[in-house]
């Protein structure tokens, strides 16, 4: 719910702000995606950590440079996806179906 807000606020500030978040969260689905193709349990964990704190930074970069006056908004809406959307939860879920 606070990422579809900070959705909105960003797309306000600067429409190709949409363009950035969907990118970053498509990506971010693609990583969690392809983790589930891995069945050591550390090795998944590492690579989807690993994978979306690289992908934080290279968005927030492009972010940083094209679109400055969305740049609070960009840092705001990836940090709470990254913080609820724990790669962990998602393994154990998947493990005892």
């Amino acid at each position: 719910m606070l990422n579809l807000i900070i959705f909105a606020l960003g797309t306000v500030a600067n429409t190709y702000f949409a363009v950035i978040a969907s990118g970053y969260i498509a990506t971010m689905l693609m990583i969690y995606f392809l983790g589930t193709k891995i069945k050591d349990f550390i090795i998944n964990v590492g690579y989807i950590w690993i994978s979306k704190w690289t992908v934080f930074i290279i968005f927030l970069a492009l972010t940083g440079i094209y679109l400055p006056d969305a740049f609070l908004y960009s840092l705001l809406m990836f940090i709470v996806f990254n913080i609820t959307i724990n790669p962990s939860d998602f393994i154990k879920e998947k493990g005892t179906q």
